[in-house]
């Protein structure tokens, strides 16, 4: 099976898992939907992800993504540069993709009962991609840890406040390189940002 079947499998199985989320059930008059991926997949190149899809009044995702296209919004635009120095690649060249396909506009509305019926459905698309190493944007949830080999938190003091800034690593599904930074929304100084995105990024080139 090629990428593309793949994405459309999946999706299939996604809109029955759906119809059982407990936050669509939550918002029934809300039309958060879902969403796969929104690069096209690449097997064996990284991959990059968040929690779960924002935005409200959205369409499920019906069409397989285009490589090329205007990923314009705002944490993208501001990730870019961390990607091209620390991996030297740009997102368009690796897989985007959330660790729970359902959206909603914000982690308050998001039902965590969700994340039983997120996580088989993201591990599928993992074990299809096969990606050489992962990064996620923001701290993972603690039902992610328990699929986390060698978990290890990073810390950084964030000298503008004397804060401490966190980072993640281990090995997800207990096979691929994983990392954990700050979501591009943290308040935290530039120095911090790039010292632990470092120390995430050592790990992931020495494990990979």
């Amino acid at each position: 099976m090629n990428g593309e079947d793949f994405f459309y499998d999946l999706l299939k199985k996604t809109e029955v898992v759906f119809k059982q989320s407990a936050t669509r059930k939550m918002y029934p008059e809300e039309n958060w939907n879902f969403a796969i991926c929104e690069t096209p997949i690449q097997k064996g190149k990284g991959l990059f992800f968040g929690l779960n899809w924002g935005g409200d009044n959205i369409d499920q995702q019906s069409v397989y993504p285009p490589k090329h296209k205007d990923r314009n919004w705002k944490f993208v635009t501001q990730s870019r540069p961390f990607f091209k120095e620390y991996f030297d690649a740009d997102i368009e060249d690796l897989n985007y993709s959330n660790l729970c396909f359902f959206r909603s506009p914000d982690m308050n509305s998001f039902e965590g009962s969700d994340w039983d019926l997120a996580l088989p459905l993201f591990k599928e698309y993992v074990d299809f991609v096969e990606p050489s190493w992962s990064l996620m944007l923001g701290k993972p949830p603690s039902r992610l840890n328990n699929h986390i080999k060698g978990y290890e938190r990073h810390v950084v003091i964030n000298e503008s406040n004397d804060r401490r800034v966190f980072g993640y690593t281990g090995k997800l599904f207990g096979a691929i390189p994983f990392g954990s930074v700050p979501h591009t929304e943290s308040q935290i100084s530039t120095e911090a940002r790039h010292e632990i995105w470092s120390k995430v990024k050592n790990y992931i080139h020495l494990s990979v």
